[in-house]
C-alpha cells in the first residue's frame, strides 16, 4: 500500500469531523446530563409507590429520682391497705428497643401521574433543543473546514500571481538594460512582489490559527487536520421550499405549554385526600428494673421500699393501619401556585407565537441571501474569466513592448483580485446555504455526506 493511500485513510472528512465536534462540546454534554437528570426525576415520581422500611435499634440506661406524696388508701375490691407514702424514690433501669416499620402509599390524589406527564413533556423540550446545539456546532465545523480549502485556494491563486511576476521580473531586467524602460517602473515590478510575498507570509498564520480552531472543535490533533486537502464548489442542491415546522425551538415550546398542561391538573387536585398503609412490629426489653426509697425519706412505720425486677418483655408488638391525608385548607398556597403557573403557561404561548414569525421571518432571509449569493457566483466567475484573458494580453504586449510594467501590474493585481473575490462569494455562498438548512431545522450531518 503506498503512501498516500495510507494518508487518504488517515484523513478525516467533513461529517467525521462534525460527529467528533458534536461528541467532544462540553454544553451539549452538560445539557444532555440535564435530560438525564429529569428523567431521574421522573423515575422517583414512578417510586413513589414503592413500600418504605425502617428499622431502629437502641439501648438506654434510666436513672430518675421521683419526689412522692400520696395519702393512705386501701385497694378497692380486695381491701388491702396502702401506706401512706412521702419522701423520695430512685428508679433505674436498662432498656432495650428494637423496631420495624414499613409504608406504602395508595392513592396520590392523582398528581403523580400528571406531575410525570409532565416531566416527560419537559424532557421532549430539553432533547428538542440539544439539535439546536448540534446544528450551530455542525455549521461552525462547516465554515470552519470551509476556511481551510479558502485559504488553500487563495495560495494558489497568490503562488500564481508570485510566478507570473517572476517571469516578467526577468523580461524586465532585459528591458531595463536596453533602457526600453526606466528605473522607476523597473522598480514597480519589485514592490509589486514584495507585497505578494508578505500576502504569502501571512496566509501560513491565517492557517495555523483556523487548523488549531478545529482542533479546538474536534480534539483531532493538527498533523491529522494538516493533511486535509478540500476544495471549494458552490452548492447546487439546497432545498426550495422549506419551511420552519422541523425548527427545534418551535417544537420545545409546544412540549413546554403542554408541560404546564399536566402540572396545571396535578395542582387542581389538591383538595383530594391521599391515602397510605402502615404497619410496625417492636420489641421492648427492660432488664435490672429497680424501685426504691432512700434510706431515711420515709417514716418509721414505712420501713423500707424495694420494688426490683430481672426482666420486663414486651415481644411481638404489631401496628398496622391505613391512613387518609385531606389538605381542607393551605392557606391559599395552591391557588397562587396555579395563577403562577398560567402565567408561565402564557408567557410560554406568547414566546411561541412570536417565534413563529420570528423564525419565518429568518426562513426568507436566509433563502434571499442564498439567492443572492448564488447570483454574485455568476458574476465573479464572468469578471474572473475577462480578467484573466485581460492579463494574457498584457502579458504578450509587455514581452512585446507595447505596455509598461505598471499596466502589467495593474493585470496581474486585477486578476488576483478577481479570483480570490470569486473564491470569498463560493464562500459566501456555501455559509447562506448552511444558513437556510439551519433556518429550516434541517442542517444535519446527513447532508454532508
Amino acid at each position: 500500500m503506498c503512501l498516500s493511500t495510507v494518508q487518504a485513510q488517515q484523513v478525516p472528512d467533513l461529517p467525521t469531523l462534525m460527529q467528533r465536534a458534536v461528541n467532544k462540546d462540553t454544553e451539549l454534554a452538560n445539557k444532555q446530563l440535564d435530560v438525564e437528570q429529569s428523567k431521574n426525576s421522573r423515575q422517583s415520581l414512578s417510586d413513589a409507590y414503592l413500600p418504605r422500611v425502617s428499622s431502629l435499634a437502641s439501648y438506654a440506661y434510666l436513672n430518675s429520682t421521683i419526689n412522692a406524696s400520696l395519702p393512705s388508701s386501701t385497694f378497692p375490691i380486695l381491701n388491702i391497705p396502702i401506706p401512706a407514702l412521702d419522701g423520695t424514690f430512685n428508679m433505674h433501669n436498662n432498656t432495650w428497643l428494637a423496631n420495624v416499620s414499613v409504608k406504602a402509599l395508595l392513592f396520590d390524589g392523582l398528581k403523580i401521574g400528571n406531575y410525570k406527564k409532565a416531566i416527560t413533556e419537559k424532557i421532549k423540550a430539553q432533547t428538542l433543543i440539544l439539535e439546536t446545539d448540534r446544528q450551530e456546532i455542525i455549521s461552525k465545523v462547516s465554515e470552519t473546514y470551509d476556511m481551510l480549502a479558502l485559504l488553500k485556494q487563495s495560495k494558489v491563486v497568490l503562488d500564481h500571481s508570485d510566478q507570473q511576476l517572476e517571469a516578467q521580473t526577468k523580461i524586465a531586467d532585459k528591458a531595463f538594460s536596453y533602457g526600453l524602460i526606466t528605473k522607476y517602473e523597473h522598480k514597480k515590478i519589485e514592490v509589486a512582489r514584495a507585497q505578494l510575498q508578505a500576502k504569502l507570509a501571512e496566509y501560513d498564520g491565517k492557517r495555523n490559527l483556523v487548523l488549531k480552531r478545529l482542533e479546538q472543535l474536534t480534539g483531532i490533533g493538527i498533523d491529522t487536520l494538516k493533511l486535509i486537502n478540500n476544495s471549494l464548489a458552490p452548492y447546487a442542491n439546497v432545498t426550495a421550499n422549506q419551511d420552519v415546522n422541523n425548527r427545534a425551538e418551535f417544537a420545545a415550546l409546544e412540549a413546554t405549554d403542554k408541560a404546564y398542561d399536566y402540572q396545571l391538573k396535578a395542582k387542581r387536585n389538591h383538595l383530594i385526600p391521599t391515602a397510605a398503609a402502615f404497619g410496625s412490629v417492636s420489641y421492648m426489653n427492660l432488664s435490672n428494673l429497680v424501685f426504691q426509697n432512700k434510706a431515711g425519706t420515709l417514716g418509721p412505720n414505712t420501713g423500707d421500699i424495694k420494688l426490683q425486677a430481672n426482666k420486663l418483655q414486651m415481644f411481638p408488638m404489631f401496628i398496622a393501619g391505613i391512613g387518609v391525608k385531606w389538605d381542607i385548607f393551605d392557606g391559599f398556597e395552591s391557588k397562587h401556585e396555579i395563577k403562577k403557573i398560567k402565567i408561565e403557561q402564557q408567557q410560554v404561548r406568547n414566546k411561541k407565537e412570536e417565534a413563529k414569525e420570528l423564525l419565518s421571518l429568518g426562513l426568507i432571509k436566509a433563502n434571499t441571501d442564498y439567492s443572492i449569493a448564488s447570483a454574485q457566483i455568476a458574476a465573479k466567475g464572468k469578471e474572473k474569466e475577462v480578467s484573466l484573458d485581460a492579463l494574457n494580453i498584457a502579458s504578450k504586449e509587455f514581452r512585446n513592448g507595447l505596455i509598461k510594467p505598471a499596466d502589467l501590474i495593474t493585470a496581474i493585481t486585477d486578476s488576483e483580485k478577481a479570483e480570490l473575490g470569486y473564491l470569498e462569494t463560493v464562500f459566501n455562498q456555501r455559509r447562506a446555504a448552511d444558513q437556510v438548512y439551519k433556518a429550516a431545522g434541517n442542517l444535519t450531518i446527513d447532508k454532508f455526506k
